[in-house]
């Protein structure tokens, strides 16, 4: 019996936090801009795959 490889995904999920102390969820290959929901500062932009920061990750989750 030949057993079959299952790739791992490449993306995840991000908590962020911004300068005013927010946390958020990010989605690590979001295709929108994420505004924080406090002050309306950009935590995410898309890059054409990964996302480009201006936050401070805090976590990765699974």
């Amino acid at each position: 019996m030949k057993r079959s490889y299952v790739p791992l995904p490449r993306s995840h999920f991000l908590k962020v936090a911004c300068e005013c102390g927010n946390v958020q969820e990010v989605f690590s290959h979001a295709t929108t801009h994420v505004t924080c929901r406090v002050c309306g500062k950009t935590l995410a932009e898309p890059s054409g795959g990964k996302i480009r920061l201006y936050g401070e990750v805090i976590e990765v989750l699974d």
